[in-house]
């Protein structure tokens, strides 16, 4: 018969009857729970955190699909759907620095002749638009891993300088 390594002693050998100290229901019942809040979409994730936003004038129109709940770190798409009631001269995009702060923009469709930045927004120009006309323009980004918190802003369609449209965005980013 060999001798059990030092600290072994018979006691640990026999079967044991009852639940073991971590093998506690409660333990179980943490846990669960913690699957189930993840997996009902409060944290961010159901689906339901997409929003739709129309902000329209008399002659311009402006969709934004983005969503308004996001954790951090995760990669999302925004869809922009512009269509012009009149003639768009020069439609240029402007999206504030603010909605933007820690996010990577990994790339935006179609692509814009020109971007520039002055500080307080980043700017897209895409030619121009002819009356009833309409563009989709799809950015896809991904959110920093540090950031947390709310990012808001107005997004503008713009001709050259002259606002045409603005739309309110926000977007909360949970850790």
């Amino acid at each position: 018969m060999t001798r059990a390594p030092d600290g072994i002693v018979r006691a640990h050998t026999l079967p044991h009857r009852g639940l073991v100290r971590h093998a506690s229901p409660l333990s179980l019942l943490v846990l669960g729970a913690l699957l189930m809040l993840g997996m009902s979409g409060l944290l961010g994730h159901a689906g339901v955190d997409r929003h739709t936003y129309r902000s329209d004038t008399q002659s311009h129109t402006l969709d934004i699909e983005m969503p308004t709940v996001i954790r951090t770190g995760d990669f999302y798409e925004t869809r922009l759907h512009i269509t012009a009631g009149a003639d768009i001269h020069k439609l240029t995009l402007a999206v504030p620095v603010a909605l933007w702060r820690e996010i990577t923009v990994n790339a935006m469709i179609p692509q814009p002749g020109s971007e520039s930045a002055d500080g307080e927004a980043y700017t897209f120009d895409f030619g121009p638009l002819a009356a009833g006309k309409e563009i989709r323009i799809k950015i896809a980004a991904q959110v920093n891993p540090r950031l947390h918190g709310l990012l808001a802003g107005e997004i503008e369609v713009r001709d050259g300088e002259r606002v045409l449209v603005r739309a309110p965005r926000q977007l909360r980013v949970l850790p």
